[in-house]
Parts: structure tokens; sequence; C-alpha cells
């Protein structure tokens, strides 16, 4: 007897469904998801991921340490208001997220991929931020080693 599929790929730009959970990439321009929730007795709702974020979702949804409750916490603290507990949604999300990971991780990255490199001075301050403080400024007239004088 075969088996009820729990989740679907909507074609390679469709997106993937559960439930009452729809999850696609948005707009290239925009550079993510666009995670739609179809709460019981409430109007729909869209949360906007950023491809760092579903892929951390991803990895929540993978892990056994991880439960439904604290994946859809972290699902509701995204958007300016969060969102209302839903057990139901809770568990059908992570159900998408299990199913689908290997074709949304394909997606993320194609999108990690098709976005332009960040200007210099956020690459200096990301690499400040890996690193630590930066190097001071040289001092004017000072520009090379004094010993070397």
């Amino acid at each position: 007897m075969p088996t009820a599929r729990r989740t679907f790929a909507h074609g390679p730009n469709g997106g993937w469904s559960a439930i009452a959970v729809h999850l696609e990439a948005a707009e290239p321009q925009k550079g993510g998801f666009t995670l739609t929730l179809f709460p019981d007795g409430r109007p729909p709702t869209a949360v906007f991921l950023r491809p760092q974020q579903l892929q951390q979702l991803c990895e929540m949804a993978a892990s056994a340490q991880t439960t439904d409750q604290q994946l859809w916490e972290a699902v509701a603290k995204i958007p300016l208001e969060p969102l209302l507990p839903s057990r139901t949604l809770a568990a059908r999300l992570r159900m998408l997220l299990v199913d689908q990971a290997s074709a949304i991780r394909e997606q993320v990255k194609a999108v990690l991929d098709r976005q332009p490199p960040p200007p210099p001075a956020a690459r200096e301050r990301e690499e400040t931020d890996a690193v630590g403080e930066a190097a001071p400024p040289p001092v004017a007239g000072f520009d090379r080693d004094p010993s070397s004088m």
C-alpha cells in the first residue's frame, strides 16, 4: 500500500508545499525566499527569509535535538510582528524542510551565487569583525617605519 506524500515540489521555480505551508524563492532582486503560512481561522502570513536564515532552519529541522516548537520559535522571531504559536504548522514546516532539504539547499546556493559581492567597505567590516580590531590608519607623515629613517 503506497503512503501519502507529506510534501510536494512544484517544479524548478515553483517552490515546495506541505498542508498549510508553502516555500518559494522570492523575486530575484530580493534575493531570498517567501514562506507563506496558512493558519486555521486566520489570514495567510508571508515571512521573508534570507538565504542564510533558510539554511539555518533546514539545519535545525534536520537535528533530532531541535523540537518543532524551537523551529517554530526561530521562524516566529523573523517578521516584524512575531507569529502566533501553532503546533500543526510547526510540524508541517519541519516536514517540508526535512523532505525537501536537498532541493531547498540547491535553491539557497543558487540565490547566494546570484548575489553580488559586498562593496569594499562592507568586506573590510566583515574582515575586521572576523579578525578583531583593524590596524589603526597611518598617521600623516609616518607612513613608513620610523626606525628606517
